[in-house]
């Protein structure tokens, strides 16, 4: 008896929902950027995200994603010149909250959820070998907010930014963010 009841409150709850069909989003962003002070002192940034989204309900999704991330910096002086390179791959699983439904054309959303964080540095003086400071990877909450510009259909651009609570090789972390543009495709 209970188990009927059971089922049949899920199928209400089921079939009253407004999204009958699974929606999916194909996502594409790229941030860069790029500080110079002088020929000799600098910094760059670049970072590469796919994602791909599973909306089950009008405003809510299950996002899996996946970025690469590049750092390098150069400082010089009268004396020396030191160069900091640091890679970050990060998977992430989310569940993002759609402030409005999919039909408005501008689109913003709340995210949260936890990621694999894979950092590595290495760091290099002229004249001098490269020192590689050990690896450090570990799980970490992600949370992130973002804007959606429906083009069509089936094209929106994406602004989206992103932070991690990101563990560091000694035990503490730092708060690491990426501000993202890109192209979302609906199937």
């Amino acid at each position: 008896m209970i188990r009927k009841s059971f089922l049949s409150a899920f199928l209400v709850l089921i079939c009253g929902l407004e999204s009958k069909a699974i929606v999916t989003e194909l996502g594409l962003t790229y941030g860069y950027t790029k500080k110079t002070f002088n020929a000799s002192n600098f910094y760059q940034t670049d970072s590469k995200s796919i994602s791909i989204s599973f909306y089950f309900l009008e405003k809510w999704a299950l996002e899996t994603s996946y970025t690469d991330s590049f750092y390098e910096s150069q400082e010089s002086d009268v004396n020396s010149t030191r160069t900091v390179q640091q890679s970050s791959k990060i998977g992430d699983g989310s569940i993002v909250y759609m402030m409005v439904d999919r039909k408005s054309m501008i689109q913003p959303y709340i995210k949260a959820g936890a990621a694999h964080v894979t950092k590595s540095q290495v760091v290099k003086y002229l004249n001098a070998s490269a020192i590689e400071i050990p690896a450090s990877s570990g799980w970490a909450p992600s949370y992130g907010a973002g804007l959606k510009f429906v083009l069509s259909e089936r094209f929106s651009i994406k602004l989206a930014y992103d932070v991690w609570q990101t563990p560091l090789s000694d035990s503490t972390s730092s708060e690491d963010n990426s501000f993202k543009a890109g192209l979302s495709w609906y199937m």
